[in-house]
């Protein structure tokens, strides 16, 4: 199974990255908030992450009420 890198800027995972499915364009994140994830989208982007290649960029748009369980959502590493 292919994955693309992809590094966040913005909100509390700032510069953070992982791995994700080529076909995902948002992706949700624990919050320091308690009942929030953080909002990722991805903005089209590109950007060379040292020791990584290559990676997609996702940009900060906000936070959401959650109710997912903490093991449903994606942490970065």
């Amino acid at each position: 199974m292919a994955e693309d890198t992809v590094v966040l800027r913005g909100g509390v995972r700032d510069g953070e990255s992982t791995v994700v499915d080529p076909s995902v364009r948002r992706l949700l994140t624990p919050s320091d908030a308690p009942g929030l994830v953080e909002v990722y989208e991805a903005d089209g982007t590109v950007t060379e992450l040292r020791g990584s290649g290559e990676a997609r960029v996702f940009m900060h748009v906000g936070q959401e009420a959650s109710d997912l369980p903490p093991e449903a959502q994606h942490a970065p590493s």
